[in-house]
């Protein structure tokens, strides 16, 4: 081969990894998900914390959830600071305070806190995890079946045993048409999608997928024909598509192995595009519904995870670092994948691939 040949078979190689390259680091997720971040960091509170958009004060639950949503997006949740406080910092100021107390609050906080790459047991000298055990009563640890299952969650990713009888009740709490209830009531028409969506991945996160056969049933028949889901089919509140729910059933599918691609309707796009379709373009912030234009935080927390294809059977961990800098602005997103495998690994491989071929190349144009 001659060297204007070389030259050609190596521009060729390098198209090819670029090419792998943008693949990995672009998607409609991971722009999405840039977008909302960069609009929640304006969100932040001076104690480090976040509201959940119906209260101007920080709370446990929209923090925690907060510091999952920036874990997710491959960003050390400790540098996102404030006044020189980040929302761990709140949290550990909540905890030593013995302000978490609720079964819910307990198990979001422990979640962020493994996402941290933090341990759970001792968070200013609390350990959470057993004074989430020490709520446990038979079938539950006294909240509602939603905070229930986020205890379960929240064992799950510590590590710890999850109690027989808490999963035997999830289990027995599914609804006679196969969805699950806020409370827990099991008549036909009482679940929720969100709920649905939460005890799907708790029942996978301690190894009991073959009872969540019906749920993908009860979604298919809430799904709507943008390709979204409401809060509730039957509903006296209107089952227009919102951006919470939606978000929260995306992570169940991809927690179940489902491919977003199957769940497309009537043509259009898959659930991640009905999400995506909820964005505001100008802001980043997610809106409720289309109907109800402005922005959401809420919403805006939920999507995250779903955008960039987490799930809470075992949240992604981005260790916080003390020596993390103070940031008014977070720092630039890491590459990561919108509903589907994680692209960073992916896009090293192809790159590896290509640089291989063109070696090969060379030493073949020697011979």
């Amino acid at each position: 081969m001659n060297t204007r040949g070389k030259l050609a078979a190596l521009f060729l190689v390098t198209i090819l990894a670029l090419s792998l390259a943008g693949g990995a680091l672009a998607g409609p997720g991971d722009d999405a998900a840039g977008k909302a971040l960069a609009w929640l960091a304006t969100k932040q509170n001076a104690d480090g914390g976040f509201s959940d958009g119906f209260s101007p004060n920080s709370g446990v639950g929209p923090t925690s959830d907060a510091i999952v949503a920036i874990v997710a997006a491959g960003q050390d949740a400790g540098a996102w600071k404030k006044n020189g406080v980040s929302p761990l910092d709140y949290l550990e100021v909540q905890v030593s305070a013995g302000k978490v107390t609720k079964p819910g609050d307990i198990a979001k906080t422990i979640i962020a806190t493994v996402a941290t790459g933090e341990n759970p047991h001792s968070i200013s000298g609390v350990d959470l995890v057993s004074k989430l055990n020490g709520l446990h009563k038979t079938g539950g640890f006294g909240g509602t079946l939603y905070e229930d299952t986020l205890a379960v969650l929240a064992l799950a990713n510590a590590g710890q045993s999850v109690p027989e009888d808490v999963t035997a009740r999830l289990i027995t709490a599914q609804t006679k048409d196969g969805a699950w209830a806020f409370t827990g009531d099991t008549a036909a028409g009482a679940g929720d999608t969100n709920t649905t969506a939460l005890v799907v991945q708790a029942l996978i996160a301690t190894g009991h997928r073959d009872a969540i056969g019906r749920a993908l049933d009860y979604f298919r028949r809430t799904q709507n024909d943008d390709a979204g889901w409401p809060y509730q089919v039957p509903s006296a509140y209107g089952t227009e598509t919102d951006a919470n729910s939606t978000a929260n059933v995306i992570q169940a599918l991809i927690a179940a192995g489902e491919s977003l691609s199957n769940w497309g309707k009537a043509g259009r796009s898959d659930p991640l595009g009905a999400l995506i379709r909820l964005q505001d373009v100008k802001t980043g912030a997610f809106n409720y519904q289309a109907s109800l234009p402005g922005a959401n935080l809420l919403a805006t927390l939920q999507a995250i995870p779903a955008l960039t294809g987490a799930t809470f059977v075992r949240v992604p961990i981005v260790r916080a670092s003390s020596a993390a800098p103070t940031a008014a602005v977070p720092p630039q997103i890491l590459p990561v994948a919108g509903a589907s495998l994680p692209m960073l690994p992916l896009m090293l491989v192809g790159i590896g691939a290509a640089l291989a071929c063109a070696g090969w190349l060379m030493r073949k144009s020697k011979t």
